[in-house]
This record gives C-alpha cells, structure tokens and sequence, in this order.
C-alpha cells in the first residue's frame, strides 16, 4: 500500500519548516508595521496638540466692508510694495493692479525684475505708465553666492522709500484694504514683521489634494506658538506676504544676509528674530489668496525646489521625514482596508487588532489635525480624503528633492539651476 506524502515524516518537517518561517515572516512584518504606526501616533499626538494651541493664538484677519473706520484709515506710513518677478507674464497684470487698487494706506509699487526672458518686462512697463505709483526696477543676473529671488527682492528694497516694506509674490491677489488692515495689525502687536497665510487656489485634483496637506504639514513643523515666541528660535513667513518695518529689515541685514538661500522667507523670518524683533503670522485668508502652481508638473518641480530646504540638507533627517510620513499620512488608510478584509476572512489577531488601532487613530488624527488648519488656507474639507495620495507625493519629492541636491544637479527654477 502506497503512504500519502502527507503520512511522510520528511514532508511534514518540511511542510512545519515553510510554515514556522511564514509565521515569523508575518510577526516581523506586523512588529514592523506597530512600530511605524506607534511613532505616526506619536507624530499625531503632537500635530493636534500644536493646531490645538495655535487655533487659539491665530488671529484672523478679516474683509471690511464700507468706509474704513478712521482709527485705522488715518495716519498710516507708505508702504512700498516690492515683488521680485522672472517670467511672470501671465501673473504681472492681475497682480499690478491688486496692488495699485489698494485703498487707506498710501503705496509705492516696484516691480523688481529678474532677469525675465519673456514679455514680464514689457507687461510691467505698461502698467507703470498708467499708475505713476509703480516703478519698474531692472535687476542684472544675480552676482555669484545669490538666489534670483532674495538678489530682486534686496535690489527692490534699496530703491524703496516707504517705512514699511511688504514682499509679495506675483501669483499673490490681495483684497482692497488687506494692505491696511495688515499694516494696522502690525501697529496693534507691536510686531516689527508680520506675515499672513492665503486662501490657496487649485485648478486641478492633484493641487486641492496636495497643497493644503502640505500647508498643514509646515504648520505642524513650524507652529504659530513657537513662531510667536521671542525665546524660540523657530521663524516662518509666508513669502507671498511679508510685511517688515524699514529700520527691523535693514538693521538685521534684509534679503542680503539670507542670499544663498532657497527658503528665503524661513530665513528672513529666523534672522529678524535673532536680532530681537518681534514675528506675527496671521490668517489672511479672506484677504489674499493665491494659486501657487498650474497642474502637477509644475507643482513637482515647485515643491522639489523647496522641500530639502526644510529639513536644511540634511540627508539623514530627510530620510527620517520620508519614513514619517510615510507612516503617519501613506500607510494608516490602506491599512485600515486590509484589515479590515483580514477580519472578514478569520478574524484579527492581537497584533492585527493592535495595529488596526493605531491605523485607525492615525486616520482620524489626519482628519482632526485639517479640520483645525484647513480655514487659516481656505481648504475644502473634501480633500482630507486624498491624504495617502498627498502623502505619497510629499515623500516621493523629499526624496527627488534631496536626490538633486546630494547629486550636485541643483533644483530648477523658472529656466534656472539653483545649486
């Protein structure tokens, strides 16, 4: 009679053997995964105790409607409205006459050219030669040891005469008063420099995903109650929006001492605390808005400029943000799915029903941590829901982002390499 391979000894050490080492390759795999997911809930922890504290210091500031209220309307100083632009055609008009339309507060206009290689110029020109408030400002190609950036926006500021200097960005739309109400705002604070966060437009799924997860994501990493205390080191400015008074931003050095930067406004945020002058952010989100990149490509290269700036070149603490979010924003969603398809098969384990846990805290966190940042940008709340695809994104171009750097091939900018 012929013994079955299942009544054969070495069949079944072998069979034991496959099994007991597909065990231990799935407790490694779910060990691993917990302890991801305990430092996402970590991180979690942190970012709802930080948009706690700061939803109770951020002040908003709002739209006024009707004649302004003569406290504020009078005796206001000029302030001179600089924007550095390279090839800023399709923006120069919209943003020439925001700022020309500003009411209660007097306003010098200089439009600080890059070097544009297309009808930037041409655009700008014409519209200083309808509003004698704007002036047109040719800059050279920045000397070596400048960004393009910082080198307009210094070379604008030198040409300026008003006692408060606010630098804006091309893709900025401000409101009629928000340029008064901000400079009243400062005056009531104390603050030498203040800045304010914008309503960000998306004319595409990829943007309305991406950029309020990554504006919550900076919050997060440079919170408002840091950022407003003079002991903390931490400093942040939206670039599209800083408003400094004359004296703080050339006594402490301007866009000068922070040329070679590519996070310029971080720096010039960082530098003007170093020197004892007081920083305030305020949501101005029903007086600016802004739509910082047209489509996806345009969004990458964007971010890929920016994001190693963030964790200062540093390839380890790079890495170590790439497996964060991966961990906090990535995974927990897709795992909560396939657990839940486990459940319905045989049941969970405890390590399963542990990490369902975490994944599940993980993706209300998530929701929670939005709901409290998403108004100071205008964000809609649908959004919340692409979080794993924002978090891919983020991951994958801190990793293009560091990759170019690292390499020596530099980011691009506007037909530019920035080493």
């Amino acid at each position: 009679m012929t013994r079955s391979k299942s009544s054969n000894p070495k069949a079944r050490k072998t069979s034991s053997k496959r099994s007991c080492a597909t065990g231990k390759g799935e407790t490694g795999g779910l060990t691993f995964l917990l302890c991801l997911e305990v430092a996402a809930a970590a991180i979690w922890v942190y970012a709802i105790g930080a948009a706690l504290a700061d939803r109770r210091l951020c002040r908003r500031l709002r739209v006024r409607c009707g004649p302004q209220s003569a406290s504020v309307a009078e005796g206001l100083p000029l302030v001179s409205i600089v924007v550095p632009m390279r090839n800023e055609s399709r923006n120069v008009t919209a943003w020439t006459r925001a700022a020309c339309a500003q009411l209660d507060v007097p306003v010098e206009i200089l439009i600080a050219d890059d070097d544009s290689t297309d009808d930037t110029v041409t655009q700008a020109c014409r519209e200083a030669a309808a509003d004698r408030r704007v002036d047109v400002v040719s800059c050279p190609p920045p000397p070596a040891g400048w960004v393009g950036k910082p080198w307009a926006a210094y070379i604008g500021a030198r040409k300026s005469k008003g006692a408060w200097l606010l630098f804006s960005d091309a893709d900025m739309r401000m409101e009629k008063r928000t340029v008064a109400l901000a400079l009243s705002a400062a005056q009531e604070s104390g603050a030498d420099a203040i800045s304010l966060t914008a309503t960000l437009e998306a004319g595409t799924a990829w943007e309305s995903i991406v950029l309020p997860a990554m504006a919550s994501l900076i919050a997060t990493g440079f919170p408002l109650f840091a950022i407003h205390d003079s002991a903390s080191q931490v400093g942040l400015m939206w670039g599209g929006f800083i408003l400094v008074r004359r004296e703080a931003y050339f006594r402490c050095g301007g866009h000068a001492a922070v040329r070679s930067e590519i996070a310029e406004d971080r720096a010039l945020a960082e530098r003007l605390k170093a020197f004892g002058y007081r920083i305030r952010l305020f949501d101005g989100s029903m007086l600016v808005r802004v739509r910082m990149y047209h489509g996806f490509a345009e969004m990458w290269e964007g971010w890929r400029k920016n994001l190693y700036e963030g964790v200062r070149r540093n390839p380890i603490l790079a890495a170590a943000f790439i497996a964060a979010i991966a961990a906090a924003m990535v995974m927990p969603l897709p795992l909560v799915g396939a657990l839940l398809v486990v459940h319905e098969r045989r049941g969970w384990k405890l390590r399963e029903r542990t990490l369902a846990g975490l994944c599940a805290f993980g993706v209300g966190a998530a929701l929670v941590v939005r709901a409290l940042r998403d108004p100071a940008v205008g964000a809609r709340s649908p959004a919340i829901l692409g979080t794993p695809v924002a978090g891919a994104f983020i991951a994958a171009v801190m990793a293009a982002s560091a990759w170019r750097t690292l390499s020596g091939r530099g980011q691009t900018w506007k037909d530019r390499t920035i080493l």
